[in-house]
C-alpha cells in the first residue's frame, strides 16, 4: 500500500456521507500538498527484512529499497487524473509495465501495486453502509467501495478503503478478487508523530488470505517505519 498517503489529512468534520469521488480526492492531496519528507523503514516477512527509505516532494514520491546489497529505485509520479508508476535502470526512470504491477517486492507480501494505492483513482467509487465494520481502531470511517475499470490489470477486481470521518486517515484497505473475496488486507496497527507535527504510520500489517478459504490468512507482512 503506497505509504505516504497514510498520513493524516486536515479534518471536514461529520455529517451525511459525502461524495465518494470527493474522499479519494481529499485522500490523494494529503500525499501531494504536504511538505518535504524522508522517512526510512522495512518490510518484513518472517526472517526477511527489506530497509527501504522514501522521500516525498510535492507530486513525486521516490522509493529506495536494499535487495542483496543492492539498491533498487522506484518513483509514483502522481497527476490530476492519474498517476504513473517509474521504475529505474541503469540511473534512468522508465515507466513500469502493467505486468509487474503485482510482482511482490523483495520476496515479501507487498507489491507495486499495493505501494502505488493506483485504485485512489480508479471511477465509479461510492460509499457503502456496514454500521457493524464501520470502526478501525476504535475510529469511525466511511467505508469506500472503488471497482477496478480493467479487472484484466493488478491483483484486485475492486476494492474497499475505510477513511477517518474526522481526519481524512485512511486506515484499512480490503483487496477483493474476481470472485469477490477477499484476497490481501492492509491495517494500520500504530502511528507516530513526525518532527514537522504532521502524523504518519509506524506500522501496517499486511494479510494474504486463502484463495480456497478467505477466513484463513496464509501469510503475514509488516511495514514498519523508523522513528523520527
Amino acid at each position: 500500500m503506497a505509504v505516504m498517503v497514510l498520513s493524516l489529512a486536515p479534518a471536514w468534520g461529520q455529517g451525511a456521507a459525502p461524495d465518494a469521488g470527493q474522499l479519494l480526492k481529499r485522500v490523494r492531496q494529503a500525499a501531494t500538498l504536504q511538505e518535504n519528507k524522508d522517512v526510512k523503514g522495512q518490510i518484513r516477512k518472517r526472517s526477511v527484512k527489506v530497509p527501504f527509505s522514501m522521500s516525498l516532494r510535492g507530486n513525486l514520491i521516490a522509493f529506495q529499497y536494499q535487495q542483496g546489497g543492492v539498491a533498487n529505485r522506484f518513483d509514483l509520479k502522481f497527476r490530476d487524473r492519474g498517476q504513473e508508476i517509474l521504475s529505474w535502470k541503469n540511473g534512468r526512470p522508465g515507466v513500469l509495465p502493467v505486468a509487474q504491477y503485482s510482482v511482490p517486492i523483495a520476496g515479501t507480501d507487498v507489491t507495486y501495486e499495493d505501494l502505488s494505492m493506483r485504485y485512489l483513482y480508479w471511477p465509479a467509487a461510492k460509499v457503502v453502509r456496514d454500521d457493524a465494520a464501520s470502526t478501525v481502531k476504535g475510529r469511525d470511517c466511511w467505508i469506500v467501495q472503488i471497482p477496478n475499470p480493467n479487472p484484466k490489470v493488478g491483483q484486485y477486481a475492486w476494492v474497499r478503503v475505510w477513511i477517518d470521518k474526522e481526519n481524512g486517515a485512511m486506515w484499512q484497505m480490503d483487496g477483493i478478487d474476481g470472485r469477490g473475496e477477499l484476497a490481501k488486507r492492509f491495517m494500520i496497527d500504530s502511528v507516530m508523530k513526525l518532527k514537522d507535527g504532521s502524523w504518519f504510520f509506524k506500522r501496517m500489517k499486511v494479510e494474504v488470505r486463502d484463495p480456497s478459504n478467505p477466513r484463513k490468512t496464509v501469510s503475514v507482512s509488516y511495514i514498519d517505519m523508523e522513528n523520527p
